[in-house]
Order: C-alpha cells, then structure tokens, then sequence
C-alpha cells in the first residue's frame, strides 16, 4: 500500500467519524439518579437540556444535599456521553493504527 492510498483511507475513517460523531452530537442521554430522585438529560456533544428534580427532596434546610445529587448526576451523564464517544473513535480505529491519528 503507497503512501496515497494510506492517506486516503485515513481520510475516508476521519470522515466517517465524524459522520457517526456528528449523529452522537444531536442524541439525548438521560441519565436516572436513585430511581427518579434526580433526572438529568444531556446532549451527545456534552450541553445539558434538562435536570428534573423531584420535588419531595427540596429541602430549604439543607440544599447541600440536593446540590451534590444534582452534580453527580449531571456528571454522570457526562460520563455516559463521553463513553459513548470513546467508544465511536475505538470502533473506527484500524487494529495496529490507534497511534496514527
């Protein structure tokens, strides 16, 4: 295989990355935190769409823990999305070529 020929396949994987990267972007992730206690929904390119909290763990007297349900599960969700992408870029990946791009 010349030099061409690799370069057009590496070209022809970048663009069906993207492609499939470009489809992760516009998905939703929702990710459920203790069985509805905190519902969060984010975009595949990482922007969050929603949280849902369920109103009986709205206490006045102690929102820190309300705020650490809520990072934990935005994060998560994070976590999930990145996967997902992790896993879209591993799949492309020609065996022995992961170095190359």
């Amino acid at each position: 295989m010349n030099m061409n020929q690799i370069m057009a396949q590496a070209q022809k994987l970048q663009k069906e990355m993207q492609k499939k990267l470009d489809e992760l972007y516009k998905q939703d992730f929702t990710y459920d935190y203790q069985n509805g206690s905190v519902m969060v929904t984010i975009y595949g390119n990482g922007t969050l769409k929603s949280i849902e909290i369920n109103k009986t763990l709205i206490d006045p007297e102690d929102p820190i823990t309300l705020q650490e349900m809520v990072v934990e599960a935005v994060n998560s969700a994070s976590e999930q999305v990145k996967a997902k992408a992790d896993e879209i870029q591993s799949s492309m990946m020609p065996q022995g070529m992961g170095g190359l791009f």
